[in-house]
């Protein structure tokens, strides 16, 4: 049996090889990071982990929600994947100019120090690109196309490892660092550009000011979501550079690295489950409760099983990867692997929430989580530093958890949409061809 015939008889399985290729190829951005970790001082990695922070919150602004309704949209209806990539591409050049300059405006008030205004100006360019990149790969998870969406991935992954490391061994520092990331996500951009115009029919930006309304309206709620959720993962790390050191921001980015590393495992079930589960919404609720529970059960199972082993080797596994400088994170590193199962809930509960339409809940949920994240730090990090800040997380995600799996549970129990064809978000944007 080849390849396709697989694909067509156990596309879960098969889908779920390629997303766990996908996110495995962290494993090589971990290489990069560990790389890091050893040439930098631990104030300069303090430094590049705070601009990561910074401008992986911008990030989130320049794409406002198009690359979930993205992969929704096309899930739905995957005729139309062609004309609404050229729509959200028009769009995204006024958020990417919007998202550029909030990041140029605010990162001098946010820190004086000019190391860190340049790495954090350098890594927000790449974030940039990235965002078109991932705009990309949503339209290809939307396809289920994850086996284009790997190789993509891990290009992208690998040649950082490969430039970044030249740059760190040159002796390049941290601004050197920041221009590997530059380099590499135009490299990318390029040919990435290049496959998807023969892929869909060319993806020359579409300016339709009337389309562009509706696909906004559309994204929006997923938009300050999303906005809201990178808040939530980064603020500790933004907290911390405000309170504290930049060698303590250094020691937490490192324990939360090996923390996001373990994420890895419900992020392949997350990407798979999105496009499934916005499919099965509108054709067969029972069959879209019967996965939801096994997926959700397997990733709290998940959780249990792997937080409590980081919990056991958090030392050595430190020691393995960063070096013997960072013998402080440990315990950070045991209190978050101690909550893993809250957050390997948390994707799954996620994906079944964007594929719901549940996007202004959605939202509003993950702002309760990001304002007790806040309040647990400000409380927590003065009188436990990095540990408080580690605590504060797991207390954010536990409270996030209970939210989410009622609302969701409240979702399912509303009817169906009146036809599949009016719940394909994107699919009514279109101008008849």
């Amino acid at each position: 049996m080849n390849l396709d015939a697989w694909r067509r008889r156990f596309p879960m399985l098969v889908n779920s090889g390629y997303a766990a290729v996908t996110n495995a190829s962290a494993a090589l951005l971990l290489g990069l990071l560990m790389l890091a970790g050893r040439f930098l001082s631990a104030a300069d990695y303090g430094r590049f982990s705070y601009a990561v922070a910074l401008s992986t919150i911008i990030e989130t602004v320049m794409d406002v929600g198009l690359g979930p309704v993205t992969v929704r949209a096309v899930a739905r209806e995957q005729s139309a994947a062609g004309r609404l990539f050229r729509h959200v591409l028009g769009l995204k050049l006024l958020w990417v100019a919007i998202g550029l300059v909030i990041l140029f405006l605010v990162t001098p008030i946010l820190r004086q120090d000019p190391a860190v205004i340049r790495i954090c100006y350098l890594l927000g360019v790449s974030s940039a690109v990235r965002s078109y990149l991932l705009t990309a790969r949503g339209l290809l998870q939307g396809l289920e196309r994850f086996d284009i969406e790997a190789a993509i991935v891990l290009s992208d992954r690998a040649l950082l490892l490969v430039v970044g490391a030249a740059f760190l061994v040159s002796g390049s520092g941290l601004v050197g660092l920041g221009w590997a990331f530059v380099i590499v996500r135009l490299l990318m951009l390029v040919g990435v550009s290049l496959f998807l115009g023969r892929l869909v029919g060319g993806i020359a930006p579409t300016f339709d000011l009337a389309v562009w309304r509706e696909l906004q309206a559309a994204a929006l709620p997923l938009g300050f979501f999303m906005i809201a959720l990178n808040l939530y993962t980064y603020i500790d790390t933004l907290i911390l550079g405000q309170m504290r050191t930049d060698a303590e921001v250094g020691a937490y980015a490192a324990a939360y690295r090996i923390y996001e590393g373990l994420t890895y495992a419900p992020a392949v079930l997350a990407s798979v489950l999105t496009p499934t589960l916005s499919a099965l919404f509108v054709r067969d609720r029972a069959a879209f409760r019967r996965l939801l529970a096994r997926m959700l059960g397997a990733s709290v199972g998940l959780g249990v099983a792997l937080g409590g082993l980081m919990l056991a080797l958090a030392g050595p596994v430190l020691r393995l990867i960063f070096g013997g400088g960072y013998e402080s994170a440990v315990a950070p590193l045991q209190i978050l692997s101690a909550g893993a199962l809250f957050v390997f809930a948390t994707w799954i509960l996620h994906a079944a929430a964007i594929a719901t339409n549940l996007d202004r809940r959605l939202f509003l949920t993950t702002v309760v989580g990001l304002v007790s994240n806040v309040a647990f730090n400000v409380l927590l990090i003065p009188s436990r530093g990095i540990a408080g800040a580690a605590a504060a997380t797991v207390m954010a995600e536990a409270i996030t958890v209970a939210l989410l799996l009622a609302q969701v549970a409240a979702r399912l129990r509303q009817p169906l949409p009146v036809s599949p064809s009016a719940a394909a978000v994107g699919s009514e944007l279109l101008p008849p061809v």
